[in-house]
């Protein structure tokens, strides 16, 4: 008799402990972490800081776009914009649990896949295995000294772009003209494909502000991309996925949007994908292959959330199938949910109006950030 009493309680106790794992998961299912605009999260990472302060204007841009969230808010998307150690911190200081919170190992697996150093290896890669005439991205290069720029462009007939390896939305990007030094060894092959260490002291010749610039990623961030500036480019577009925690990866769709001269963001269009895939208007068997290959790589990372991966098409159809890797959440998504939710050629405020300081809106089917200074 004894002993069916403690079997019994030992079966009460197990369904009740059954009981309370259940309703704890579900508690914790439907538990998330508050949408944030946070769009300095690309300087924050660059930083690599706990306690990162961005800039008093893009703060004031954080704070007159918070409403931005409210988009992704309840969606599979639902979260930070971006995510790092600053992101993390800033999410205890409101009090969200650490068991929500990504490890801080994670953390540093995003920081290394976001730099643009990465892009330019998964670039390399990708170009080896996709062979394809209509590809472009075999100038685009990382540089750990500015002598290497000369070792690795100078057959490129065209301005050149720099960029630092953390960094959004035109900021850390500028265009600069290069005069390399004709005083080379003409036995010496300047094939940049070749030999990536060739000649490392060979003389470059920019303006001083070039120099500075350079000089100053170089010590804030270790390095910087240099790639041909596309001066025939009629096109910027982005294939956006989500990675899922089981690391399937989801295609999600395309985005068409437009820049300035050094990147800064424009607007994107909020349109159906029939009418997107008919302003990229390349051919499909190559888009094609080329979102296999990004489901397959991105699958391989330990990262899970969000990307949009950034590209360009030039006048004679050409194609640079992977500028940088936005491993958040970035606008191309953003008008992939704006135009589940309004359809094509809407206008709606995403923000309040304000006589200084910054709006979101889509304006007849063009997603914009406005700014009065």
């Amino acid at each position: 008799m004894r002993k069916r009493f403690i079997c019994e309680k030992r079966r009460g106790e197990i369904w009740r402990n059954a009981l309370f794992s259940l309703l704890l998961s579900a508690k914790r299912d439907l538990m998330s972490i508050p949408s944030l605009f946070n769009c300095s999260n690309d300087m924050a990472l660059a930083a690599h800081v706990r306690q990162y302060v961005p800039p008093k204007r893009i703060q004031q841009m954080e704070a007159d776009l918070a409403d931005l969230a409210r988009v992704w808010e309840g969606t599979r998307f639902a979260g930070p914009w971006g995510w790092s150690l600053a992101t993390k911190q800033r999410y205890r200081q409101m009090g969200v649990a650490g068991e929500l919170l990504p490890s801080d190992e994670w953390l540093e697996e995003v920081r290394r896949l976001s730099s643009r150093e990465f892009a330019c290896r998964y670039v390399k890669e990708l170009l080896g295995e996709l062979k394809d005439e209509r590809q472009l991205g075999e100038e685009m290069a990382f540089c750990k000294d500015v002598s290497t720029v000369n070792c690795r462009l100078s057959t490129v007939n065209s301005p050149l772009i720099f960029k630092s390896p953390w960094s959004s939305s035109g900021r850390g990007v500028f265009v600069g003209s290069v005069d390399f030094n004709p005083h080379l060894d003409p036995n010496l092959n300047l094939n940049p494909h070749l030999d990536p260490n060739l000649n490392p002291n060979l003389d470059l010749n920019c303006k001083s502000s070039t120099l500075k610039r350079l000089q100053g990623f170089l010590s804030s961030q270790g390095g910087f991309v240099v790639d041909r500036f596309y001066e025939d480019k009629v096109l910027d577009f982005a294939m956006e996925f989500v990675v899922h925690k089981d690391h399937t990866v989801e295609f999600l769709g395309y985005s068409v949007f437009q820049t300035g001269e050094s990147g800064a963001y424009g607007y994107n269009y909020v349109e159906s994908q029939e009418e997107l895939l008919r302003r990229i208007d390349v051919d499909a068997a190559l888009l094609h292959r080329l979102i296999a290959y990004h489901k397959e790589h991105l699958a391989k990372t330990a990262y899970h959330g969000p990307v949009g991966i950034d590209m360009l098409k030039t006048a004679d159809g050409s194609i640079h199938p992977c500028l940088e890797i936005n491993l958040r959440m970035n606008m191309g998504i953003l008008a992939l949910l704006l135009h589940e939710q309004y359809g094509s050629g809407a206008t709606v405020a995403l923000t309040p109006v304000r006589e200084h300081g910054f709006q979101a809106l889509v304006e007849d089917g063009r997603l914009m950030i406005l700014s009065e200074k």
